[in-house]
């Protein structure tokens, strides 16, 4: 009875292959391939529930003797859906078989360990996992994204950035329970599961992984085709390149522990990436139309402003007359988008000064390639053009590597806290930090590209913020009891970078510079940081590739103002610089676009999805095929990865 049983099963098995091949092989139709798609799922469940039925009889006989890892499974699958539920994040078809099957194999291996060890390996997994599910709440609550074990290198950093980030979720209380409950019967159970390597008993005991593992292929998505790899589950598993669709097709569990295995993997440069890159180069060119805006900063100076966290629900006329200035006097990107990547300002420095794709899959790109060099950086750029070019920020330059990333990206010094003589209490006031810094930022010798990261923007947006103090009284004054403490503290912070504008406006007129200087400023990122639910109620922007949207403004005393709404992102930047000040860049060595030289651009995110204006796609949604902006999406991330790889635009010295 037990053979025919089997029997039947792998019958079951061999039609769930055909409608599978056929599925894939025949089927044109969406409609038709959700079908079948929802005919494989349902009948691989009842597979599942009819294989522990054939086995009814031995789970009621040994349910005692593997209780310990009963407890160990159910406490970690329902800390799972706990996250995943509390998160609002949907379970895929392949969750549940996914789930089961790495767990399984989780509790063989502990099951093969000697008893003692492996008591202590199954409180210890409980425990940890217990951990990585909470700080990935957090981590997901702030960025929507979960975080991987490589960016561990980037610890300092997150600590000093993510102050007064701290808040309490139910879901804490969930887990700890959950933890608590698991951890008292598992103790209270006095007998620990074992099994000889040498028995028959781990062959048997891998029949239901292996059966989990065939119904994982049958329901997985498979590559629509070969310029979309995004679309394939088999991408996502190897390369794991959106860690939050990793964790919805194959639970948090699975991620923690392909996380772990790819981190501690070392990376290859592989020589196909440097061919590929130079027949890319080659045979492909972007036809680049000089306009009316062509040259037309030739030989000007570039005082290029980075402004931290700067969102434009601060802009104020009377409060940011500076900023106000910038806006309506200059040119105004009204319809731009600064995406945040994984290391948020850090990321967008890089897009700034390089218009590539940071790193998504290996690490952060301030540590993993801050040796790289790039002869096509704007820095570079410059100096080639006969340009002094130079950095600045008020924090200590090692913050996110930068005494090393910024050499790379060709600036001839990067001025922080030590070298200009700032202590941790001042650097966070940006008009301190431009008084000290302002020989550099305006130097004696013309023409100048001065990079300029601003600071006192930075979170916490609460009591605590010494910077928000200083000019909390205008701001109560201005808007009254009419707005959350979040967001008044917020919007002070923001009247110091002003100040700083005002005094660098000045400065310029004084030195006789001022029609000879462009003003560029951008923001680095959306105040991420402060409570999204005051921000939302404030803006009324609820959806998340919305928040993205940013600020861009060009000023020249002589320059006419305007209101530009064709899309713009941050990566566009570069491009549109060489442009209007005549640098001779290829414009082929870069993702965005000039962006008065272009018809339209797109929007590329950290999660692999593009917006154009109007859509929000993901590049692994296999409804969407024969999109041109799609491809070419999924070429840009592809070509931005291997010039990291390869360190393809080395400076030759």
């Amino acid at each position: 009875m037990y053979r025919k049983q089997l029997k039947m099963i792998v019958y079951a098995l061999f039609g769930l292959a055909f409608i599978h091949a056929f599925q894939l092989i025949f089927v044109d139709s969406a409609l038709l391939k959700a079908v079948l798609k929802w005919l494989l799922f349902s009948f691989s469940i009842l597979l599942v529930i009819d294989f522990i039925y054939i086995h009814k009889a031995w789970i009621q006989k040994n349910f005692s003797n593997y209780k310990d890892k009963w407890i160990v499974v159910f406490a970690i699958l329902l800390m799972d859906i706990s996250f995943l539920v509390k998160n609002s994040l949907h379970f895929s078809m392949i969750y549940l078989f996914s789930m089961l099957f790495g767990l399984s194999l989780l509790i063989l291996f502990s099951m093969l360990l000697p008893r003692k060890i492996s008591r202590i390996f199954d409180i210890i997994m409980i425990g940890l996992y217990a951990i990585y599910c909470l700080g990935q709440d957090t981590y997901y609550r702030i960025f929507r994204d979960f975080f991987s074990f490589r960016e561990a290198v980037t610890l300092r950093e997150g600590i000093e950035s993510g102050e007064g980030m701290y808040r309490f979720e139910v879901l804490q209380v969930v887990v700890l329970l959950i933890v608590f409950v698991s951890l008292f019967f598992y103790t209270r159970n006095k007998v620990t599961s074992h099994i000889d390597i040498k028995s028959k008993q781990v062959l048997n005991a891998l029949l239901f992984p292996g059966l989990l593992f065939i119904l994982i292929q049958f329901n997985a998505n498979y590559q629509v085709s070969s310029d979309r790899p995004h679309t394939s589950d088999h991408y996502l598993y190897s390369t794991l390149f959106n860690r939050t669709q990793f964790a919805t097709r194959f639970g948090t569990f699975n991620l923690l522990v392909s996380d772990l295995s790819d981190t501690l993997t070392p990376r290859f440069n592989h020589p196909k990436d440097q061919a590929y890159l130079d027949s890319y180069f080659e045979n492909n060119h972007k036809n680049h139309q000089n306009n009316e805006y062509t040259d037309i900063f030739l030989g000007k100076n570039l005082i290029f402003i980075l402004a931290e966290s700067y969102d434009e629900l601060a802009l104020s006329e009377e409060l940011t007359p500076n900023l106000y200035k910038l806006k309506t006097e200059g040119i105004d990107f009204q319809n731009h988008f600064t995406p945040v990547f994984q290391r948020t300002t850090s990321d967008t420095e890089f897009i700034f000064n390089t218009s590539l794709v940071p790193s998504i899959e290996d690490g952060p790109t301030s540590f993993m390639f801050h040796n790289n060099s790039y002869s096509t950086s704007l820095a570079n750029l410059f100096k080639k053009a006969g340009y002094q070019a130079n950095a600045m920020h008020a924090n200590y330059k090692e913050f996110y590597t930068r005494h090393i990333s910024y050499e790379g990206l060709g600036y001839e010094h990067f001025y922080g806290r030590d070298e200009l003589g700032l202590n941790d209490d001042n650097k966070k006031f940006d008009s301190i930090f431009y008084s000290y810094a302002k020989d550099y930022i305006l130097p004696e010798v013309s023409p100048f590209f001065s990079f300029v990261i601003t600071y006192s923007g930075h979170s916490p947006y609460t009591e605590k913020h010494a910077v928000a103090h200083k000019h909390l009284e205008q701001i109560e004054s201005h808007y009254g009891d009419t707005i959350s403490d979040s967001i008044k503290y917020y919007l002070a912070t923001q009247l110091e970078i002003d100040e700083m504008l005002g005094m660098l406006l000045s400065d310029l007129e004084d030195k006789g510079i001022l029609d000879d200087t462009v003003i560029l400023l951008s923001g680095d990122h959306y105040p991420y940081t402060m409570r999204q639910d005051d921000y939302e109620a404030y803006t009324g922007i609820r959806e998340y590739h919305l928040k993205h949207k940013g600020n861009l403004y060009i000023w020249n005393h002589n320059l006419i103002s305007r209101d530009i709404t064709m899309l713009s992102t941050s990566f566009d930047i570069l491009p549109m610089i060489n442009n209007m000040f005549g640098l001779g860049g290829n414009y082929n060595h870069y993702v965005g676009n000039d962006i008065f030289g272009t018809s339209g651009n797109f929007v590329m995110y950290k999660n692999y999805a593009v917006y154009d204006g109007s859509n929000y796609m993901m590049l692994s949604d296999s409804k969407i095929d024969g999109n041109g902006m799609m491809v070419q999406a999924t070429l840009y991330y592809q070509l931005s990865k291997k010039i990291l790889r390869t360190n393809y635009f080395k400076v030759n010295e």
